[in-house]
């Protein structure tokens, strides 16, 4: 999909504004012509000795256009903003509601890092694009005001002036396709830089003490000698643009002034006239300058809408259906494959969960039990088979419906920088805090929390960094329960909790009454489980007994 798709986008979800913002632009255009008129009106009329009526005239005209001018400025700048803001929020919004509707292949597509540059760094760029729309239209409009004015005046200051016409479309013809080039390499680069401080800030401490911290410290250096190279690359670009473009009316300027002096010493055009001329083609070349500026930030957010454009076009490879409702019920699989890169397809065992049974899965390592509970929870489709709830293919009912009904509680969970608190409720402030106490003591973690200073308000660190494994382990069990799904499904997470902590969870969990699938290397949870399934058998084939 085209940037420009985006962009149009974003300019009718902030057209109020805009339009505000466009006519106070207007207003400001009108001003900034309207001054240099009234300065040589001054200097023609206003100056008479023995009569200061026609100055003093003059002098409050020229301060009732700076009024006018300073208000429309604020306005065009106010609205604009406001627009821009409001409009950048709604597309990070969009940004984010479809990357979380992702399945794992598909974000798999993108690198974290470069996920936050597209939602920050880009984001921004546009953001700013939108807040500078009324100005680049009303600047255009005042560019070719300047040029009818100046036509007005005199035949020969009108041809210098419009000769600067072509030389402009050369130089902004010239600059902008390599400004656009040299910006998206700067983009991609700021992405690689991103991944790289996403890793030297969250990967250090596992590599610490292997000798892994020089590595990532290197790898950050480079991608950011490469952030910094093209940075310089695009800076040299913008220099050029940015000085060559308003050279040409300046020297305009120059040329006019000469011209325009000899027609004041020939007595074919006053000393106001040619003060007016030159106010204006000094505005003109400003005009010019900000308009380049304006034109390079439209680069800036085509590049940035192109990179936006590529996530909101990503499509997940799981169908989104809503056809049917989910039932309460056994939860079955059959016929089930899975596509591994690289290796052969792996096949699941034929089984089913009745309602209420707790059902432990086995195996060696590799034999895809946490990857029958992905595909249990559709966090992934299947290649063939289908997994079935109530008798209802997971692949017929909405992915929002599916995790109402299942949830999954994962092998390395994560915390998010906040409360305990807050980790658990996960935004949901209905939820009370004898739910979350009872949450938590099933899961076994409710009295180290009731021993800590703040309690359930205790901060914990970005990814549970201030907690231990089997601490994080019994937090994520908790926030798992208090969705109140009818199907849970537990990745071995009891396998860094003590045997005693681990005896009272299975004794929480025994009296829930809900469905749970716990695939497990611990042998307490296979005494405990009502049936068992074991991946390692040969061929796939189902092993199931109390």
């Amino acid at each position: 999909m085209s940037p420009s798709v985006l962009l149009r986008w974003a300019v009718r979800d902030s057209a109020k504004g805009l339009t505000a913002s466009w006519i106070g632009g207007l207003g400001y255009q009108a001003g900034l012509i309207l001054l240099p008129w009234c300065l040589g009106r001054a200097l023609d009329e206003g100056i008479t000795p023995g009569d200061r009526g026609p100055l003093l005239y003059w002098a409050a005209a020229t301060l009732i256009v700076s009024v006018a001018l300073t208000g429309a400025e604020f306005a065009m700048r106010w609205w604009a903003t406001l627009a821009g803001v409001r409009t950048g929020n709604r597309l990070l919004l969009r940004l984010s509601e479809r990357v979380l509707g992702w399945d794992s292949a598909t974000a798999h597509r993108f690198s974290a890092g470069d996920l936050v540059t597209r939602g920050t760094r880009d984001v921004e760029q546009i953001t700013i694009w939108i807040s500078t729309v009324p100005s680049l239209a009303s600047g255009v409009l005042g560019f070719l005001t300047v040029l009818v004015v100046v036509a007005t005046l005199d035949p020969m200051l009108a041809i210098v002036g419009l000769s600067t016409v072509p030389l402009l479309i050369a130089v902004n013809l010239w600059y902008p396709r390599r400004y656009e080039g040299a910006n998206a390499a700067l983009s991609a680069a700021h992405g690689a830089r991103a991944d790289a401080v996403e890793d030297l800030l969250s990967a250090s401490t596992a590599v610490r003490g292997l000798g892994g911290e020089q590595v990532l410290i290197e790898r950050h250096h480079e991608v950011s000698a490469t952030v910094r190279d093209r940075t310089l690359a695009l800076a040299r670009i913008a220099a050029g643009w940015a000085a060559n473009a308003p050279f040409v009316p300046w020297l305009a300027t120059a040329i006019g002034v000469a011209f325009g002096g000899l027609a004041v010493l020939d007595g074919r055009f006053s000393v106001g006239g040619l003060v007016s001329f030159a106010s204006w083609m000094t505005l003109l070349g400003r005009q010019v300058m900000m308009l380049t500026f304006r034109f390079g930030q439209l680069g800036d957010a085509w590049t940035a809408a192109g990179r936006i454009e590529t996530v909101l076009s990503a499509n997940s490879e799981m169908p989104e259906k809503s056809l049917r409702e989910l039932a309460a019920g056994s939860l079955t699989a059959s016929g089930v494959t899975v596509r591994l890169e690289g290796r052969e397809p792996l096949r699941l065992p034929d089984f089913r969960v009745d309602p209420g049974e707790m059902v432990a899965v086995v195996g060696p390592v590799g034999t895809g039990k946490s990857t029958l509970l992905r595909l249990l929870a559709r966090l992934a489709d299947p290649a063939t088979g289908a997994i079935r709830y109530g008798g209802t293919d997971l692949r017929d009912v909405a992915i929002a419906d599916v995790r109402d009904t299942i949830t999954i509680v994962g092998q390395r969970p994560l915390l998010l920088s906040g409360t305990i608190a807050e980790n658990l409720r996960l935004g949901r402030a209905e939820l009370t805090d004898e739910q979350l106490r009872d949450a938590c003591r099933i899961a076994g973690i409710l009295e180290h929390i009731e021993s800590l200073p703040e309690g359930f308000a205790t901060v914990v660190g970005e990814r549970g960094s201030t907690v231990s494994g089997g601490q994080l382990q019994r937090l994520a069990l908790a926030r798992g329960l208090l969705r109140r799904a009818r199907v849970l499904l537990l990745d071995d997470v009891t396998s860094a909790v003590d045997a005693r902590t681990e005896q009272r969870i299975l004794d929480g969990l025994q009296g829930l009454d809900v469905t749970i699938v716990f695939a497990t290397s611990r042998t307490a949870v296979r005494d405990r489980a009502d049936r068992v399934v074991d991946l390692g058998v040969h061929e796939g084939e189902l092993v199931s007994h109390g």
